[in-house]
């Protein structure tokens, strides 16, 4: 016997609008089954063979691996006359007490605050499917898990513990605690668990416990919602399911996305200016900006560090402005003659993929400056720091105001 068969509407049957080309489609998809847009590609229903108890199962296990993330023993750094234990709450305390509160919120936020909501709200949700009962604020809880998927950033300072750990071991003895063990497999349990949930199913299941209806008076007057991908009423405001801004209600999407693109841009030249770390001992103090520190390490023969901070730091923020440019262009205008909307929409896909990776740079400083707090060896965070974090943030909601259904639409009036 099925395990899930208690439960209502395993099978999911949709009239869907793809997000990415705008195409209508019927999309079916039974447990353990997938349904992809036949025009671009595009995943529009996922569902797990398990989709409730095992992201339940995955999100009990996230919150027991946080309790020695968050309290435990992360690192030792020993150096002559000198040792430092690193734990997370402490590298936040020290950035605090260093008045550097915008690192230290933005470690907490990411790495914290973030998931800790996440993993709750989740666990509200699914809680709700598997009693098969409608809970207060059931659709504003699912909105919410879609709105904090892209901001979960463990994964990025696990690797960032990595690279800063190549930089530390030149200059000191390093000591593991169970913390810095447990924030990978706190990583990829979250990896997996944002995996497991895909917007349309959970939004479907949602309102339907929550005996939620759109109606639609003129089913000429329709439209597609490009976050939960059901029909709505071109007249509304938002989305009456995921609350997201309607496309007929959303012309002002590019003005966004070029708003906050111009934004990064303005932020993007200070960053590179201005010292990103000031390194200091009892003779010499040096100040370096984000190329500078790619050219020591390479001259160091850190070839891999130099790369992964070259491509983080340099090459994939450069990356997502060119990229959103000629997005926005493309939109704007005209589509490139030998471009397809195709392939411009998997640009976008990419730039989105890639677009938080560039935090790595601010976390190896957060992690150096916690092992590096001594009178013997020093390090502290630059300027540039503020402004390459708001580079980061920039380019990301500039990504996720682009709405790709326009370049779509360009080529079908030009075919």
């Amino acid at each position: 016997m099925n395990n899930h068969t208690h439960l209502p509407h395993e099978n999911q049957t949709n009239i869907l609008g793809c997000p990415e080309c705008g195409t209508a489609v019927r999309a079916i998809a039974n447990i353990g089954e997938m349904a992809d847009c036949p025009t671009c590609g595009r995943n529009l229903i996922r569902i797990e063979k398990n989709p409730y108890l095992l992201p339940m199962l995955y999100a009990i296990t996230a919150l027991a691996v946080l309790m020695p993330v968050s309290f435990g023993f992360f690192m030792s750094v020993r150096m002559p006359a000198v040792a430092e234990r690193l734990t997370l709450p402490g590298m936040m305390h020290a950035l605090l007490q260093q008045d550097y509160s915008f690192l230290a919120n933005s470690m907490f936020i990411l790495t914290f605050a973030t998931p800790l909501f996440f993993l709750i709200l989740l666990l509200y949700v699914l809680g709700a499917f598997i009693q098969n009962k409608n809970r207060p604020f059931l659709l504003p809880a699912a909105r919410w898990l879609f709105r904090l998927k892209q901001w979960l950033m463990v994964d990025i300072f696990a690797v960032s513990s990595l690279v800063a750990l190549i930089k530390i071991r030149v200059y000191a003895e390093v000591g593991f605690g169970l913390s810095f063990y447990a924030i990978f497999i706190y990583a990829l349990i979250l990896f997996r668990l944002s995996q497991s949930i895909t917007p349309n199913w959970l939004f479907s299941k949602a309102s339907q416990l929550s005996k939620h209806k759109v109606y639609i008076h003129n089913q000429s007057d329709t439209t597609f919602c490009h976050r939960c991908f059901f029909k709505q009423s071109k007249y509304n405001h938002r989305c009456s399911i995921c609350g997201t801004f309607i496309l007929s209600k959303r012309n002002n999407s590019l003005t966004l996305s070029t708003a906050f693109l111009l934004a990064a841009i303005i932020c993007y030249i200070p960053a590179n200016l201005l010292p990103m770390m000031i390194t200091s001992d009892p003779t010499v103090t040096v100040t370096s900006q984000i190329f500078d520190g790619v050219l020591t390490l390479w001259r160091n023969k850190d070839y891999l560090v130099a790369v992964i901070i070259f491509t983080a730091s340099i090459a994939v923020p450069l990356l997502k402005i060119v990229g959103m440019i000629v997005l926005l262009l493309s939109a704007k205008f005209r589509l490139p003659q030998k471009i397809s909307a195709h392939k411009l929409s998997l640009l976008h896909r990419f730039i989105e993929l890639v677009g938080r990776w560039s935090m790595i740079d601010i976390f190896v400083t957060i992690i150096l400056m916690a092992a590096f707090s001594t009178p013997i060896a020093k390090v502290t965070a630059g300027s540039a720091t503020i402004y390459f974090t708001l580079v980061v943030v920039l380019t990301m909601l500039s990504t996720y105001f682009f709405d790709t259904r326009i370049l779509w639409q360009k080529e079908r009036e030009k075919q």
